[in-house]
């Protein structure tokens, strides 16, 4: 009995050691497993130990079971699961850095509510297997974040750069861009336009208008029977160097009406909530008054107030009057519309309202091959029937039953060749705002290439080239004759260690471009280092071209310049060391340092000293006058292949020399 008992009890003591050394075992062995396989095994004896649980009803004095003891190493396992899951977070951090090389424009420089997110473009090299790796990345973001492939040839939307970064890698990103907020554009408040808006529908004006087109800085010298300046429509209207001719003074009161009409045609101010709304009503106006209280003038006068336009710098004559001279032309007018022309004014003129007549005579100056003439269509794009037809009719534009303004605040509908012509006027200004150069050979051929095609195919006597498009007309300067004018925020950056890109503006003449509208900025990639790097501009919806622009990231000057120490004939000149952190951060952005000395407070005639090194903190220039005071100062220096970067230069000291 005594023998048993023993027996059991060394059993006992066996079954307890051999537990002990288990559980031992089991925590040595999950010090060195890793943390992911760890949670995997321990989820295992989890659920041992559970079942263990369910079938063993353990003594009330028994020792700690294994199971017990297995929630040690599990608490101890955390820091190193946490650990683990802090790497990811850091790539994450770079690969967003990386992407910002993708970015086309500087995200600081533009309103955060211009856009909603972000467009990418996935690279054309990049295979099925990564896009469908990059979207089944996208299903997986703990933000639901759908990306979508909104257009052809793999682009797509996401809510951040950040969320880009989690889901595809630099290498395989072609460029990203803001998802940019468009907006209706809505007709003028004008209370009339709505009625009449076929008037400037017909000839496509509203697609300049949404561009920012003005026609501001362009001049149009309204030769007629004077403006009425003080029309409500015409309030804020911009009016320059008004004369009467026939009275030789600077009153322009227009008691016949003409005028007015004609002025308002080309100025009348849109969305002022008032009336209509003229074609270009950025554009100045230079009232000429050459038409007396009866609608009539004279040879002399015409060429008085061309003359006039002419002594100050209109950029375009309007001319809606017209005569035939009795089958004759007059040489003197023609010679003076040449020498505007040669000037660079561009002329227009009404072909005349005799085309119902029987003798539809060729009515002048519009008869002149050197002016544009205009005839008159429709709402419908039809000849009018009363516009004067010839083989000198260049384009038509609408000039039948129009909305025109009259007296000071009244409107009228009336017709006429005179009411199309500074329609084609404005044409013109709007050119000349964008490009100054544009000549009367130059406005020709734009109308032949850009009016729409009316009547017979090709040139005829009633539509000429056709009825004239603003919309075309723009985009042909833009595409022929125009260019950029580029323009940066800074053109030198001093390094910090940051992606550095200048904001940019682009402009067309008077026309200041919006970016991601009109234009799209490629930067070069890096920017994150000593060097000159090179921005390029390429137009888009309609601007052609591109223009580049560089700029430049130049080394840091470090701490300040100390007082030089003084010898005979030289300067040692010193500057503070740097942190143990400095250099490591500017050890690949520094070459060395450059100091100079001179007699002269601005460094003329300067002596130079370069020492090589980011360690250095001192330079002696030699060859200098005894007993003479030098100002001093230092800079550092960065070599980039066969060129080298300067940094600002320090304050400066000054030393005598011994």
């Amino acid at each position: 009995m005594n023998r048993d008992f023993t027996k059991e009890q060394k059993m006992h003591s066996c079954k307890r050691l051999t537990a002990l050394i288990v559980a031992l075992v089991f925590v040595l062995g999950t010090m060195f497993v890793p943390a992911e396989l760890y949670a995997v095994e321990n989820e295992a004896v989890d659920t041992q130990a559970a079942v263990t649980e369910e079938a063993t009803t353990e003594p009330a004095n028994a020792e700690p079971s294994v199971e017990e003891e297995t929630i040690e190493p599990t608490e101890a396992a955390e820091p190193e699961t946490t650990e683990v899951t802090a790497a990811p977070e850091e790539a994450n951090e770079d690969a967003t850095n990386d992407l910002s090389d993708a970015l086309t424009v500087d995200l600081d420089s533009i309103d955060e509510d211009a856009y909603d997110g972000f467009i990418y473009k996935i690279k054309d090299d990049t295979t099925k297997r990564e896009i469908k790796e990059m979207e089944n990345a996208i299903e997986d973001l703990e933000s639901n974040q759908t990306v979508e492939e909104v257009i052809s040839e793999e682009i797509y939307t996401a809510d951040s750069v950040e969320t880009i970064s989690e889901v595809a890698p630099a290498e395989q990103i072609e460029y990203i861009e803001p998802d940019y907020i468009l907006h209706a554009c809505a007709a003028p408040n004008d209370p009339v336009y709505n009625s009449f808006a076929w008037q400037l529908n017909n000839t496509n004006i509203p697609y300049v208008w949404d561009r920012g087109v003005t026609g501001a800085g362009a001049v149009v010298a309204v030769l007629d029977s004077g403006v009425n300046m003080n029309h409500q429509d015409l309030a804020g209207a911009r009016f320059v160097n008004p004369y009467n001719v026939l009275n030789n003074n600077t009153n322009v009161a227009d008691s016949y009406g003409h005028g007015t009409r004609v002025a308002g045609v080309i100025a009348e101010v849109r969305n002022n909530g008032i009336g209509f709304a003229g074609s270009l009503s950025g554009a100045a106006i230079m009232p000429v008054k050459i038409l007396n209280d009866n609608g009539n003038t004279a040879v002399s006068y015409v060429i008085a107030g061309i003359d006039y336009a002419m002594s100050k710098k209109a950029d375009v004559i309007n001319m809606s009057f017209g005569g035939e001279f009795d089958g004759y032309w007059s040489k003197t007018l023609e010679d003076k519309c040449k020498a505007a022309v040669n000037s660079g004014c561009i002329l227009v003129a009404a072909s005349g309202n005799e085309g119902d007549s029987d003798t539809n005579p060729l009515l002048y100056p519009a008869g002149y091959s050197c002016v544009v003439s205009v005839g008159s269509v429709d709402k419908n794009n039809n000849h009018s029937d009363f516009s004067t037809y010839n083989n000198q009719v260049t384009v038509v534009a609408p000039g039948e039953d129009v909305c025109l303004i009259n007296g000071t605040i009244d409107y009228i509908t009336h017709s006429g060749t005179s009411y199309a012509t500074p329609q084609v006027s404005a044409m013109a200004a709007m050119l000349k705002s964008i490009n100054r150069g544009v000549n009367q050979t130059q406005f020709m051929e734009i109308l032949k290439s850009t009016s729409k095609d009316l009547g017979v195919s090709g040139y005829d006597v009633y539509y000429g080239y056709g009825l004239i498009d603003f919309g075309k007309a723009f985009e042909y300067i833009m595409a022929h004759l125009s260019t950029y004018q580029l323009s940066l925020s800074t053109t030198v950056y001093d390094y910090n260690g940051s992606a550095k890109a200048p904001s940019v503006a682009l402009s067309y003449g008077s026309i200041r471009l919006i970016n991601g509208r009109d234009y799209r900025v490629s930067y070069p990639a890096g920017r994150t280092a000593v060097g000159t790097y090179r921005i390029t501009v390429s137009g888009i919806n309609g601007y052609y071209g591109s223009k580049t622009a560089t700029f430049q990231i130049r080394p840091p000057l470090i701490k300040s310049i100390k007082a030089p120490q003084r010898y005979k004939g030289k300067l040692k000149v010193r500057w503070y060391k740097m942190s143990k952190s400095q250099r490591k951060n500017y050890k690949n952005v520094i070459t060395g340092y450059q100091v100079r000395v001179s007699t002269y407070k601005n460094f003329a005639y300067a002596k130079y000293a370069n020492v090589k090194g980011i360690t250095k903190t001192a330079a002696t220039v030699k060859g200098l006058k005894r007993k003479t005071y030098y100002y001093v100062q230092y800079r550092s220096y960065k070599t980039v292949g066969s060129t080298t970067y300067y940094s600002k230069w320090s304050g400066t000291k000054r030393a005598k020399t011994k």
